[in-house]
């Protein structure tokens, strides 16, 4: 299999660091730009390269937003038609508290929906880690202090047609520094959270939690390395 092509943003310049973030889904392939300057010095931006059976096509989507220092594109992750995006340096709730943006396609354009958290606060840096499966959103704000200072959290949206449901969970045994929710992954109703300073197996061993959706409600499961080990 040879190369199809190289993408490049038909904008590009010096410091933007196109590819700082990079998702695919089928035919579309999602590119974070963090450090863009459309909408000030660090607003970050993201290109969606749509194949159209010969080539990609670029559509270039900016927060309405963005401010200076947003560093939207920090994180992506598509599925389909869906397109999601972490801004954690956002501050509409605070210093770093952080956003997501979803870009829905309508066939010409996307549409976008902001999300924060609803009891979001400063340094939280939600949007750090996000993925997108379907109409399921999971948000990871690993500074969240629900089971202690940086203790971590995750939010999940479920879309129910005209906006984004929320959910918050945060890990059963969570305690301070595990850092729940640094990382993220959504696969239809079934997410998993790393918390990399979790000290099961001793100090920052690390662990990971997989929710699966029952219907009503999230279940969760707790998962560590049978070989774990401090750091």
């Amino acid at each position: 299999v040879g190369l199809v092509g190289r993408l490049a943003a038909s904008d590009g310049a010096y410091g933007n660091l196109f590819g700082y973030s990079v998702s695919v889904s089928g035919d579309v392939v999602v590119v974070g730009a963090d450090s863009d300057g459309d909408n000030g010095k660090n607003s970050g931006s993201v290109y969606a390269y749509r194949w159209n059976g010969k080539d990609y096509d670029e559509y270039k989507l900016t927060a309405s937003d963005g401010a200076s220092s947003d560093y939207f594109g920090y994180g992506v992750s598509g599925s389909g038609d869906v397109i999601a995006v972490g801004a954690p340096y956002d501050d509409d709730s605070g210093s770093s508290s952080g956003s997501v943006y979803v870009y829905r396609w309508n066939g010409t354009a996307y549409d976008e929906y902001k999300l924060k958290a609803s009891d979001g606060v400063l340094t939280d840096y939600f949007g750090s880690s996000v993925s997108v499966s379907g109409n399921v959103v999971v948000v990871g704000a690993y500074c969240e202090d629900e089971k202690g200072t940086n203790s971590g959290s995750v939010y999940v949206y479920r879309w129910n047609g005209t906006s984004y449901k929320e959910t918050k969970l945060a890990a059963t045994d969570g305690a301070r520094g595990d850092y729940f929710g640094y990382s993220v992954s959504a696969s239809g109703d079934v997410f998993a959270v790393g918390a990399y300073n979790d000290d099961d197996k001793g100090s920052n061993s690390g662990s990971a939690y997989v929710y699966r959706w029952n219907g009503k409600t999230y279940n969760e499961y707790k998962l560590t390395a049978s070989d774990g080990a401090a750091n």
